[in-house]
């Protein structure tokens, strides 16, 4: 009696199977099935259905992330045949897995003519393919051929690699500007694509000897003021061609275009190049480094020079866990100069801090006070909502008059509330213990206790991991600060309290980004 056959997915990193059962749908993805922990993998990123008797597998990409299937990228939605030994990757090029028939088919479908239900074309190549999905990559030869320019998402990260580049386990690494050269003209800004000189006469001879004792030389750099103005990329490409031509060294440029996950101090740009740059060699921290000339120094940490424009280049060192030197320290052997760190640090510990009793007998309104980003919906769902109050909102309700109204209504049936809005000024919450009064409830004031740099920073991260977030800016955050009234006792409160902020997360990869310096 012949044996049933039975088709599974190979991790061909991990080499664990995953089983499709006949004409059962699979959601692969970012999940346990996977072990895939990448956060750019959508949970739900291919619908996976295998029929073992014709020994075809029908795939659909359903996730975000651009897909793939043999190095081929896959169209969102549409419906292709695959078979045996075939590989899917979640991420084009990436987290692949290979279908396996078991027994093997005798005669192995090909996938040349997979196409969707609806005749669509089949999936295009990914150098002619472009998108704006963070992971797509798009390879293009430079006007010369010493080496290759690759674009990442819409050309928010460009990578340059010399053809003479080789992957290795010791990094060195090094901003550009204010660290490998300067302008030629003295000016602060360059004032053309050929306003640059090397910035020490050592550079090259420095760099040629970290060459010689086997480390990779990488640039980071960020350049969101080239945007993705074309004419502006392509002076920018023969400009990061023309300064490598001067060197005369392997090396590989990484350029964030955009202010978001690639930019410095956030480590895009470093995740790259360890998970898809550096060809599977494991880099060795201890022994890698970054130099770089946005170091926080203040105004005269040396005679005459001013204060340095932001920390980005210390905090991204300090993000990856490698040395950091500024460009005075590396190449002119001087000592360490003072610096001035962020008021925030993510790092601190926050396990010690804990929430005050919450347990009232009388009809009760809590007026919550805190900018955008102080934690205060977080409160709310995790402390107060379990206990029955009713959540009160502007964001979820449109107007104070309407949050007055279900706070009223709710009241009336002996319920309590939480007013979950910013309620920086006296006004604004006279409104709400004015109404609470009527029903004879107390009303407590609940101020969180977070500084504007961690909010900052909240927000930040807010930007950067949910997209559904709207984005809060810098402005909205200081007009706060500037219009905040501290609730007093007089304005009619039976009890005023300071909520710490209390980091808890169950998504150990985004607790990781969180603890990161976001911010320049």
């Amino acid at each position: 009696m012949d044996k049933t056959p039975r088709c599974f997915l190979t991790n061909l990193s991990t080499k664990k199977t995953l089983e499709l059962p006949h004409l059962a749908s699979v959601i692969i993805g970012r999940n346990r099935q996977t072990n895939i922990k990448d956060l750019s993998v959508s949970r739900e990123q291919i619908l996976c259905t295998s029929n073992v008797e014709e020994y075809k597998v029908i795939l659909k990409s359903v996730g975000k992330l651009r897909s793939g299937c043999n190095g081929l990228a896959l169209t969102k939605n549409r419906i292709y045949t695959i078979g045996h030994k075939d590989v899917i990757e979640l991420r084009l090029g990436d987290h692949r897995f290979e279908v396996n028939f078991e027994p093997a088919p005798t005669v192995v479908f090909t996938t040349k003519e997979a196409t969707s239900s609806s005749n669509t074309p089949p999936p295009k190549k990914p150098k002619a393919d472009y998108t704006n999905d963070d992971n797509t990559i798009r390879q293009n030869q430079p006007s010369n051929t010493m080496g290759i320019w690759e674009e990442i998402g819409n050309k928010e990260l460009l990578i340059f690699t010399t053809n003479d580049c080789e992957a290795r386990n010791k990094i060195a690494s090094f901003d550009i500007d204010g660290t490998i050269i300067r302008t030629k003209s003295g000016a602060r800004f360059p004032k053309d694509p050929d306003d640059w000189t090397l910035h020490y006469g050592n550079i090259k001879s420095q760099l040629s000897k970290l060459n010689k004792q086997g480390y990779k030389l990488v640039f980071f750099t960020n350049q969101s003021g080239v945007g993705s103005d074309h004419s502006r990329i392509k002076d920018f490409k023969r400009k990061i061609e023309n300064i490598l031509k001067s060197l005369g060294l392997p090396i590989q440029v990484f350029i964030a275009l955009s202010k978001g996950n690639y930019r410095k101090p956030r480590i895009g740009m470093w995740n790259i190049l360890v998970q898809r740059k550096n060809e599977g060699v494991e880099i060795d921290f201890e022994k890698s480094f970054f130099v770089g000339d946005a170091a926080g120094r203040e105004k005269n940490w040396a005679p005459k020079k001013g204060k340095d424009h932001s920390t980005a280049d210390r905090l991204f060192a300090l993000n990856i866990g490698i040395k950091f030197y500024t460009p005075e320290e590396y190449f002119l052997q001087q000592k360490p100069a003072k610096y001035k760190m962020p008021e925030f640090d993510p790092r601190l510990d926050t396990s010690h801090l804990t929430y005050p009793d919450l347990t009232y007998d009388k009809l009760n309104v809590i007026l919550m006070v805190g900018g955008q980003g102080s934690g205060k919906t977080f409160f709310v769902k995790e402390m107060l909502l379990p206990k029955g109050y009713v959540h009160v909102s502007r964001d979820l309700l449109g107007s104070w008059k309407k949050c007055v109204q279900v706070m009223e209504e709710n009241l009336k049936k002996n319920k309590n509330v939480v007013i979950d809005n910013t309620n920086g000024d006296k006004e604004s919450r006279q409104r709400f213990i004015q109404a609470a009064k009527k029903f004879n409830a107390d009303v407590r004031c609940f101020i969180m206790d977070t500084s504007l740099a961690q909010m900052r920073h909240n927000n930040k991260f807010r930007e950067l991991t949910d997209n559904t977030h709207t984005i809060v800016s810098d402005i909205v955050i200081f007009s706060y600060r500037k219009n905040y009234q501290e609730p007093e006792n007089e304005e009619g409160y039976a009890q005023i309290l300071k909520i710490p902020f209390i980091s808890k997360f169950t998504d150990k990869d985004l607790e990781k980004v969180y603890k990161t310096f976001l911010l320049e």
